[in-house]
């Protein structure tokens, strides 16, 4: 079972301004579960995030088809000038970012596949 955990960063001279929204997923991200972790990210750029971080630290298995959930995020994210970053990405998760193209639609969109 995956957990999704959201956390919003707020500087305090920054109080007013949109959030830095940090998510962090555990599990697998694969074509099971992808469509509601995509539509959970992308309520949380609807919700006014400056910036939707994604760390995949305790992700241990990511499919191409699980990236479909970062795709769809970073669709609604470019159309809210809201910036998608991932991080922590192991180095099975950044080849298939790679391999997928997500790493470059991060890169051309402001983002970092780090």
């Amino acid at each position: 079972m995956r957990l999704f955990r959201s956390r919003h960063r707020r500087q305090p001279e920054l109080l007013g301004t949109r959030a830095h929204e940090v998510v962090r997923l555990h599990g697998d991200l694969d074509v099971n579960n992808a469509d509601a972790t995509g539509r959970r990210l992308v309520r949380l750029v609807d919700g006014g995030a400056e910036v939707l971080e994604v760390d995949l630290t305790n992700v241990h298995y990511l499919s191409p088809d699980g990236c479909a959930a970062l795709f769809m995020a970073l669709r609604t994210a470019q159309a809210h000038s809201t910036r998608l970053v991932i991080t922590h990405a192991d180095e099975r998760a950044r080849s298939v970012l790679h391999q997928i193209g997500l790493s470059r639609a991060l890169s051309a969109g402001h983002g970092d596949d780090s």
